[in-house]
């Protein structure tokens, strides 16, 4: 979402249902040799390869320019509230938690919304400055936060309750000001932000799509401007 933003070529590559061959059998295995640390998310640049979520926003947030390094802490405290949020929302979307099956995950997700979501947002709310987290542009954090207030307007719907962010009008706002930002109409028109699920396929209990969802094959694209 952040390239896309910056209108800069990349190679995209998003695992599908052949995650154990292409990514843990391929992909990963001479990555590991370069970074010990390697995981999903990575980016490789050059010579440097990135891995973790938080870092990999981080370093985007550097690399394209999105960044005021006067806002770093500011924003790093935003990036580390969503990953508190992900984390809780985690649990109720993989069978590794007390979630086990699809069948549970509605009345799960209530109780997420009403609990760890309405904590963390009401949190992140307070501290959102306006339009965006951090004033009058983004920084990465709010591109990290935008997948989560994205993906909990999903659960949302999909489980008939109203929606949570009528309740933090801020995240509305900013969120509102994301989806409606020229700069990433390219991004929201893709196939990686409207056609692929937003947790791993092959295990969640939530895809963000249709019930008819099929988890494709491995994809590599050149995107570019």
């Amino acid at each position: 979402m952040m390239v896309y933003y910056k209108s800069a070529n990349f190679v995209n590559v998003g695992y599908g249902a052949d995650m154990k061959e292409a990514w843990f059998g391929g992909a990963k295995p001479p990555l590991a040799e370069k970074n010990s640390c390697i995981n999903l998310p990575y980016i490789i640049d050059g010579d440097d390869i990135i891995t973790q979520s938080n870092t990999c926003c981080l370093y985007l947030g550097k690399k394209l320019g999105i960044d005021d390094e006067a806002l770093f802490f500011t924003n790093h405290t935003v990036l580390d509230q969503t990953m508190d949020l992900r984390n809780d929302l985690m649990k109720i979307v993989y069978p590794f938690g007390s979630v086990k099956n699809k069948e549970e995950f509605p009345a799960a997700a209530k109780d997420h919304l009403a609990g760890s979501a309405t904590v963390n947002l009401t949190k992140l709310e307070g501290f959102c400055k306006g339009p965006y987290m951090c004033g009058s542009a983004p920084q990465s954090g709010d591109f990290a936060l935008f997948e989560m207030l994205d993906q909990h307007q999903s659960i949302c719907k999909s489980i008939g309750e109203p929606d949570i962010l009528d309740q933090h009008p801020k995240l509305k706002a900013l969120h509102a000001a994301m989806k409606g930002d020229a700069a990433l109409s390219k991004y929201f028109a893709s196939d990686c932000y409207s056609k692929w699920a937003q947790n791993n396929g092959l295990l969640t209990h939530f895809t963000g799509q249709a019930s008819d969802f099929e988890y494709g094959p491995t994809v590599e694209e050149q995107v570019t401007f």
